[in-house]
């Protein structure tokens, strides 16, 4: 039944790396990072007064927000979910997120003029690049050149592994992502196509994402287990909603890897309610695919983003700071374990 749910999928050429979510502490902080320093525009921001259905914003129950991040509309470009819990004191950070690399000259410039010369790290050799850390921790590589004018800045996204020939067996054979390039300990990965001479430059999905030269995904073998503690974040992957049944069919019988979330629908309106399914990869990071027909509709740019983002800093009344009841490094589940002793 795997092997055939696996034929019956489509191909790496029909999906994208749509987003990662990042869980912050600061939402004023990580606005100043996201956008005024790496340049990034803010693209779209939700409240919501209780936990996510499907755990975006983890395993918290509690009014929580959504700020969407990036160089674009979502349907071009690679973006970041910045989920902001109202009631969370703070997240025990695992090592789980390696990095985020960045090919802009201005988030460069950017860098040096908004930043504390002590926060920002050389990277490579002859001006290559630099390192810097986001107000959550989250490491920033950004190199001193520019992409092509339609390519997406945001190159690749890196996460840390345990055993990189058990992902790579993985992301390869069960989620069909192709290696572009690979070392004793790393391997870089993509759905879409690459840059090339022959290659079209406007290829998309039949929903119409963009495929072409997209956000890469690589995996750093650390060579020893993953702690995700309660920081963690999420990899989301577009795919036709026909494949949603199907990858959670595949993934039953998969010992690598596991379902956390059985496929749901989420949203509220009905032309705008998204399927999707949460699996966990070998290390137990999480990985949402998404189905793309309706997904495209819902990520569409609001351009009173920021007007509500701001209005939702200026007004604590809903949510009040100082009734948060999760202490630093806890969650629903370490609440349960703790009623249970």
């Amino acid at each position: 039944m795997a092997s055939q749910s696996l034929s019956s999928q489509s191909s790496s050429e029909e999906r994208r790396l749509l987003h990662y979510t990042l869980k912050i502490m600061d939402r004023d902080a990580a606005k100043k990072f996201f956008c005024d320093v790496l340049g990034m525009h803010m693209l779209r921001h939700e409240e919501m007064d209780s936990g996510c259905k499907a755990k975006c914003n983890g395993d918290f129950e509690s009014p929580w927000s959504k700020t969407m991040v990036g160089y674009g509309n979502e349907d071009l470009n690679f973006a970041f979910e910045l989920n902001y819990n109202y009631e969370v004191k703070g997240y025990e950070m695992g090592n789980d997120f390696h990095s985020l690399t960045i090919k802009s000259k201005q988030a460069v410039a950017n860098a040096k003029s908004i930043l504390n010369a002590n926060s920002i790290q050389k990277y490579g050799n002859n001006n290559e690049g630099y390192i810097v850390n986001s107000p959550d921790g989250h490491k920033v590589i950004l190199l001193n050149e520019d992409v092509d004018r339609d390519d997406d800045p945001v190159v690749r996204l890196s996460l840390n592994v345990s055993n990189l020939d058990r992902s790579i067996n993985y992301y390869t054979n069960f989620l069909k992502m192709k290696t572009v390039d690979k070392t004793n300990d790393r391997v870089l990965l993509y759905y879409g196509y690459e840059k090339l001479a022959n290659t079209p430059t406007n290829e998309k999905t039949a929903a119409g994402f963009k495929l072409t030269n997209q956000c890469k995904l690589e995996l750093v073998d650390i060579h020893k287990p993953i702690h995700r503690g309660t920081g963690y974040g999420r990899i989301a992957f577009s795919c036709p909603t026909d494949d949603i049944p199907k990858i959670e069919e595949m993934m039953k019988d998969n010992k690598q890897g596991s379902i956390i979330i059985p496929e749901m629908k989420l949203g509220g309106l009905l032309d705008t309610k998204v399927t999707v399914v949460i699996l966990g990869d070998p290390d137990e990071h999480e990985i949402c695919f998404v189905g793309e027909e309706n997904y495209i509709k819902a990520c569409k740019t609001d351009d009173g983003a920021s007007k509500k983002f701001a209005k939702a800093l200026a007004d604590t009344s809903e949510y009040p700071i100082d009734e948060r009841h999760y202490d630093i490094g806890e969650d629903e589940k370490t609440k349960k374990q703790e009623n249970d002793k």
